[in-house]
């Protein structure tokens, strides 16, 4: 059971980092969005001045706007970055303790069919298999609980 819920755990903090991914990509959009409109506002004001005439109050406003808009946008974006990788790495910790519970129960499963088998064929070398493979997945089972 641990394997599953971990396996599950760990999709949905992958499902949660694409999403974050995805609200990083809109931010970095938006950076660039406003840092288009600064740039052109930029040169209708260079134009402006090239033709000898004053650029309105208006202009400075709102290229101070959008120098703020993408500063916050880019704060924004590095933040679900910064989750998204929280999650990426919690996920990738579980898929790993995934595996040492996928382990086990492989060898706890071996363990009880050689069992069974020493058990009809009355053979000590099956039953002594069939409790070092069942000690094995004990012990991978502790590691992966301790470990994780």
């Amino acid at each position: 059971m641990l394997a599953g819920s971990a396996v599950n755990e760990a999709l949905a903090l992958k499902t949660e980092a694409a999403q974050l991914q995805a609200q990083a990509s809109d931010q970095w959009a938006y950076y660039q969005a406003k840092g288009i409109k600064a740039v052109v506002l930029e040169s209708q004001k260079a134009v402006l001045a090239g033709m000898q005439k004053p650029a309105s109050a208006d202009f400075e406003r709102d290229l101070s706007r959008y120098k703020d808009e993408q500063q916050a946008s880019q704060n924004r974006a590095q933040a679900f970055e910064q989750q998204r990788d929280e999650k990426n790495a919690v996920a990738d910790d579980l898929i790993r303790r995934h595996h040492f519970f996928a382990y086990t129960v492989a060898l706890l499963q071996v363990a009880i069919a050689l069992g069974a088998v020493a058990a009809l064929t009355r053979k000590r070398l099956a039953w002594l298999g069939s409790t070092a493979l069942g000690l094995v997945g004990a012990g991978v089972f502790v590691w992966a609980v301790v470990a994780g």
